[in-house]
């Protein structure tokens, strides 16, 4: 008896522990044989937390009527994006009379141009423009993100619009999410912005979130690569980011979905498996490459990394890297020959401000570059944070400092 129900418990052990290891590994293996499944691991496009609603009806996500209006633009391969531009409330207000007598119907609208709300954004000569990325899975309108935009324009009500949209197979977009495909997107909506909307890139400040970050730095770094003549660089107002990574491969070390389910962090520690299953990723997002290059050939920048510490799907230290390597390049060019270490240099410029965390500013040449340790905010709140709105506010007043 004694050796029977010892062999039941070992059994039972055995079963609890691998059935679940023997379908995490299968997984592993069929997202490195099978692209699109990894593209779905990756991406989540899938995940649109915004079931029995529809995206076409921003009202239903607290937005004025005629507030927030859906429309289309098209990308340089095809792709066709669902967008929105939301006017700030204090535009809206003074203009609510005739927005309302646009009719009372609702949905996308196909020839946006002709719409009052699209001729409020390009013929204010004071009309300054957030373009937002958003993070992983859901849609524009899922979770925090509709709060959000509402505190972008909180600093300025009147001036600050948002162009927020889905990349390319999330919510009403064509197309299937991949890295190149999410920046072409990300390159379609700043080319409306600037050459149909009419908005000057230094009117514009680029927002990112989690992935959204990665989207971000991406087309700033593509927007000032060293390929390209001075005169066909772009420099935005400024590059927000908040609850960002370093890249795809140290980011699935520790990344829990929804801060409970592993990615690759039960394999990381055993490094020539970790190497051959990164080694398999067809996205990458190497933000710590990108940035630092973005900081190297910008001939400005405005640069903020948000992130707080209770933020249990992406470590601060991610956004803390970051920081380290863009100041790090900035050092560089700037030549400078300092014998203090960095991490001496950094502590002696770092703000506390107590339950609200920490604000290091790190001023060059070129601009700043800024890193705010927020301790509460998880992974998502964060974005509809006062910090997040002064941070935009921020990088808009620095064009004015130029």
């Amino acid at each position: 008896m004694p050796s029977s129900a010892l062999w039941s418990t070992i059994l039972a052990v055995c079963l609890t522990i691998g059935i679940p290891t023997v379908v995490y590994v299968s997984l592993l293996g069929a997202m490195v044989a099978v692209p699109s499944l990894q593209a779905h691991a990756i991406y989540l496009h899938k995940v649109t937390l915004t079931w029995f609603k529809d995206l076409n009806v921003p009202e239903q996500f607290g937005f004025a009527h005629h507030q927030a209006t859906p429309f289309h633009i098209r990308t340089s391969d095809g792709e066709r994006l669902h967008a929105w531009h939301i006017l700030p409330l204090g535009l809206y207000l003074a203009n609510e009379a005739a927005l309302l007598a646009q009719g009372p119907e609702a949905g996308v609208v196909d020839q946006y141009e002709k719409t009052l709300n699209f001729r409020l954004l390009r013929e204010n000569p004071n009309a300054r423009l957030v373009l937002y990325c958003h993070g992983t899975s859901g849609t524009m309108a899922s979770g925090w993100r509709p709060d959000s935009y509402r505190a972008l324009y909180a600093a300025d009500p009147v001036n600050t619009h948002v162009l927020t949209f889905d990349y390319r197979g999330y919510g009403l977009s064509s197309g299937n999410p991949s890295e190149p495909g999410l920046i072409t997107d990300a390159l379609a909506v700043a080319d409306w912005a600037m050459h149909t909307a009419g908005i000057p890139p230094e009117r514009i400040v680029i927002f990112g979130q989690s992935l959204g970050s990665a989207v971000a730095i991406a087309l700033v770094h593509e927007l000032t690569h060293a390929r390209r003549k001075p005169h066909e660089k772009v420099h935005f107002a400024g590059l927000v980011i908040t609850a960002s990574f370093s890249d795809v491969a140290k980011l699935t070390a520790t990344y829990r979905i929804g801060g409970f389910i592993p990615v690759l962090s039960p394999v990381a520690k055993i490094e020539f498996l970790f190497n051959f299953f990164i080694s398999r990723l067809h996205s990458t997002w190497n933000n710590i490459q990108r940035l630092g290059e973005f900081i190297r050939h910008a001939e400005r920048h405005h640069v903020t990394l948000l992130h707080a510490e209770d933020d249990t799907d992406i470590p601060a230290a991610h956004s803390m890297r970051l920081f380290r390597e863009a100041i790090r390049v900035a050092d560089e060019q700037e030549g400078s020959n300092n014998t203090i270490s960095l991490d001496n240099r950094i502590q002696a410029r770092t703000e506390t401000r107590g339950q609200g965390g920490t604000v290091t500013v790190w001023p060059t040449r070129k601009g700043d570059i800024r890193f705010e340790l927020l301790k509460f905010g998880v992974h998502d709140k964060i974005m509809s944070f006062p910090a997040t709105g002064a941070a935009v506010e921020r990088a808009f007043r620095s064009v004015t400092l130029i």
